[in-house]
């Protein structure tokens, strides 16, 4: 199903390709080399179908990440807070 998902992130990124698709859809899945079936799921227009047919393939959006408890590595140049008290010679 990779040219079934190669199309779809084409047709979301690319205006003229979207323009083709809304002219004749048939033409572009054929130009992708979708087949029958790939076809038929897109022609549906039922998303839960679509989303199924390459789910496999979606890439990961997000990852989570957090720090170790506790730092096993602290800051090793932390800077001091700026003096914030007047000169007296000023």
């Amino acid at each position: 199903m990779t040219k079934l998902y190669e199309l779809l992130t084409d047709l979301a990124t690319n205006p003229q390709k979207q323009a083709a698709f809304a002219q004749s859809p048939s033409a572009v899945m054929d130009a992708a080399g979708l087949s029958e079936v790939e076809q038929a799921i897109v022609k549906s227009g039922e998303r839960a179908k679509i989303m199924a047919a390459f789910a496999e393939e979606l890439p990961v959006l997000s990852m989570i990440h957090r720090e170790p408890d506790p730092d096993p590595s602290p800051d090793p140049d932390t800077t001091p807070d700026p003096d914030t008290t007047p000169d007296p010679e000023v």
